[in-house]
């Protein structure tokens, strides 16, 4: 009986033993089948991305015009513009930044702007070869140390499978690279009339014009439409940037290196320094998508809400498109790179943040944004203002939180190369008085004054400014009183906007914002009051204000922008517990939001800045352009152009087309001005209208060779009275050049001195 126990006892046992080896087996294959199923989709998905990224690609290049050869120097001038210091900055942060997205995008941005202050800075001192000697020198000390850490046996054969690739970030840029392509038309030609069309603000060719002055000097020894009068420290290193890549790639029309090379790399740096600030700030790379869609994908253009004469700027509830990124794009290419470096810098700060949140060691991030920080003097010194003070008392801030001395040693840096870089800028070599800034009350909200006026346009302001004019019987009083008030409130409202101002102080009172992002959160708000109160006292002493006090309220929008998405994902989080989504409906949910605001954003396109600047854009005839295109590439870079037809019409395409200096084009009043005022005798005008009408050889050849110039364009339209005169000789003119023939005749004469 005992025996039987035993025996059915132990196959009892062995019974079990089956069951939960097979059991096991069973699972094992589950989840083997799961892990494959999931492989698979996984496959499919990236398959169907990649797909879909290529084809965009595939169509942004058909629709700019790129040739495969001209694609290929793009590559290979940017690589070895770029590639030195970024690369060596990327090794630089290993210890730093350990996410590789992350240490890419801030090595990228920060060579973006130090190659280019590097080589002002050669440049100055005459020793623009050192600059390429440095790069042979960095690519040769990178080869090297790749060769002797055997860098290639160390590459794990997984992160060479484009499963690894960041498909859906590298399709949100792709896409977002396709919705900018109506920004970056260059020229439409119309054939019915035989005319070309510039869609472009005429900024841009006064932008691209300053760009071929830099390629003749740097600094400028000249203004490019008043040849021989020296030019004001503008911000050339958005120019100087396009010069930089139109020798390293060889392509010499500035014009589209600006508009299309240049582009592309600011819009890329900006969807990866918004994707690399948000996913730190997040930990989630869904909302670091979400945040890279928002900055071109979804921007709509809402309409004003209440009537308005501007094209930008107006009140509306999310003026994105209105007070960032069109201005931007359309009006300012110097405020557009700018942005992109201060992106960098509040990158670099964010990183600074964490680190020394935890007191860790942050040298090198710390040493490379202070650079980046003076660097924005002359990418852009609307960022430069508030951001120099804001860092150094972060630097403090830090110094004194962890005791390490690297904080004091970035500040001294900041500012030694701040005065150096602003005794540059009073260098007699520019033109004296434009580089003075004081304290006053200046005139931006005058409610009399145009372009002022549009400080004033929100809801009520009229009212308001009556009733506080009842009230305050003291003129001066009032005026502080009325700017205080209605620079703030347009601050509020019209560029930041009422939804944006809410998120973000949901943000800013959240406990990651007050811990380890504190100082990022922190430089933000000093930004953005900083620049609000700038606006509001700030006044130049030559100038008009509103070059300078003005647009920096343009700049405002950008710094809360960045913690839009945050504080929806602090929103989401806090509604988590009460709301039950899956992944996939979560997923889903943020494909349909920006597919919807895509549809919207081609729904609403064009906008009221781009509908205006299309109807105000130049115009030149075929035989013009033909003329001005024969200059450009068949006359010396230090040629000097006269003409009468630019006189009284200002859109700056003789110079941006040419890339010629020139003797007199109509400029901006203001300028105009201070020229007359600091150069009496210089009344260019009166010249050239003594040329056009004399009819006497000798004092034609009188009058022309006592000016700069070298080669004067005569149209048909106005011709010169004078009769083949001894000092001038037609190298070129338009008869019978253009299909279908244009009536307007273009010659162009060279002067014989």
């Amino acid at each position: 009986m005992s025996v039987l126990t035993f025996i059915s006892r132990d196959f009892v046992y062995i019974d079990d033993a089956c069951e939960a080896f097979i059991d096991t087996e069973l699972n094992l294959k589950k989840e083997d089948y799961m892990i494959v199923s999931i492989k698979n989709k996984s496959s499919f998905l990236s398959i169907t991305t990649a797909t879909i990224t290529l084809i965009a690609i595939g169509y942004y290049f058909a629709e700019t015009e790129w040739k495969v050869v001209e694609f290929l120097r793009f590559c290979v001038g940017i690589i070895l513009l770029w590639m030195p210091l970024g690369a060596l900055f990327y090794l630089l942060l290993k210890r730093q930044v350990q996410e590789p997205i992350v240490r890419f995008t801030f090595s990228a941005i920060a060579s973006y702007s130090l190659t280019t202050f590097i080589y002002f800075a050669l440049a100055v001192f005459h020793l623009e070869l050192l600059f390429y000697i440095g790069i042979i020198a960095i690519f040769l000390g990178l080869i090297i140390y790749l060769i002797r850490k055997k860098f290639w046996l160390n590459i794990q054969i997984n992160y060479l499978s484009w499963r690894q690739f960041d498909w859906v970030l590298a399709l949100l840029i792709t896409v977002s690279l396709v919705v900018n392509i109506p920004y970056q038309r260059t020229w439409e030609y119309n054939p019915t009339t035989n005319t070309y069309k510039s869609p472009l603000d005429v900024d841009y060719h006064y932008f691209i014009s300053l760009a071929y002055e830099l390629a003749r000097h740097v600094p400028p020894l000249q203004q490019f439409n008043r040849a021989g009068i020296p030019d004001a420290p503008y911000h050339m290193f958005p120019h100087l940037t396009t010069v930089l890549l139109s020798r390293f790639t060889g392509q010499t029309d500035l014009l589209r290196v600006q508009i299309i090379y240049h582009n592309i790399i600011i819009a890329i740096g900006m969807c990866l320094a918004l994707y690399s600030i948000v996913k730190i700030l997040t930990s989630s790379k869904v909302a670091g998508y979400l945040a890279t869609a928002t900055m071109y994908i979804t921007a709509i253009s809402y309409p004003p809400l209440m009537a308005t004469e501007f094209e930008f700027g107006y009140f509306t509830l999310f003026p994105h498109v209105s007070s960032g990124i069109e201005p931007a794009i359309l009006i300012s290419p110097q405020m557009y790179s700018g942005i992109l470096v201060a992106y960098g810098i509040l990158l670099g700060v964010l990183l600074i943040s964490v680190r020394c949140y935890r007191k860790q060691p942050v040298d090198v991030v710390l040493i490379i944004t202070a650079i980046m920080v003076v660097a924005t003097s002359r990418f852009r010194i609307h960022v430069f203002l508030p951001m120099l003070p804001g860092f150094l008392l972060l630097a403090a801030y830090g110094w004194k939180r962890t005791s390490q001395r690297v904080y004091l040693v970035a500040a001294g840096l900041a500012v030694a190369l701040s005065l150096l870089i602003y005794l540059e800028m009073k260098s007699p070599i520019y033109l004296s008085g434009t580089a003075s800034l004081s304290l006053g009350l200046n005139s931006l909200s005058n409610p009399q004054e145009w372009p002022y006026r549009y400080i004033n346009e929100w809801p009520f302001s009229t009212k308001i400014h009556d009733l506080l004019s009842g009230l305050i019987r003291n003129s001066t009083v009032l005026k502080w009183v009325w700017q205080i008030l209605s620079i703030c409130t347009h601050v509020a409202l019209s560029m930041i906007g009422i939804p944006l101002l809410i998120i973000t102080s949901i943000y800013l009172f959240c406990q990651p914002a007050r811990q380890e992002f504190f100082l990022f959160r922190s430089l933000i708000v000093w930004m953005t009051v900083v620049s609000t109160l700038g606006a509001t006292c700030l006044k130049l002493s030559d100038y008009n204000d509103f070059p300078l006090v003005g647009e920096l309220l343009l700049l405002i929008r950008w710094y809360p922008f960045l913690l839009m998405i945050p504080g929806l994902y602090q929103v989401y989080q806090f509604l988590q517990p009460h709301i039950s989504l899956t992944r996939p409906t979560q997923i889903s949910l943020v494909v349909a939001f920006v597919v919807i605001d895509l549809a919207a954003q081609q729904l609403t396109r064009p906008s009221i800045l781009m509908t205006s600047l299309y109807s105000e854009a130049a115009t030149v005839s075929a035989n013009e352009r033909m003329a001005l295109t024969y200059i450009h590439d068949n006359t010396p870079q230090n040629s000097v152009t006269l003409t009468d037809k630019y006189l009284k019409d200002r859109n700056f395409v003789l110079t941006s087309i040419t890339g010629r200096a020139t003797y007199l084009q109509k400029d901006y009043d203001d300028i105009s001005e201070l020229i007359l005022k600091k150069f009496p005798s210089e009344n260019r005008e009166q010249v050239i209208k003594d040329l056009w009408v004399t009819s006497q050889s000798e004092e034609f050849c009188r009058l022309l060779i006592a000016t700069p110039a070298t080669h004067l364009i005569e149209y048909s339209t106005h011709p010169l009275l004078v009769n083949e005169p001894a000092c001038i000789q037609a190298i070129w003119e338009s008869s019978n050049q253009s299909i279908p023939v244009s009536s307007e005749k273009v010659t162009i004469w060279k002067i014989n001195r």
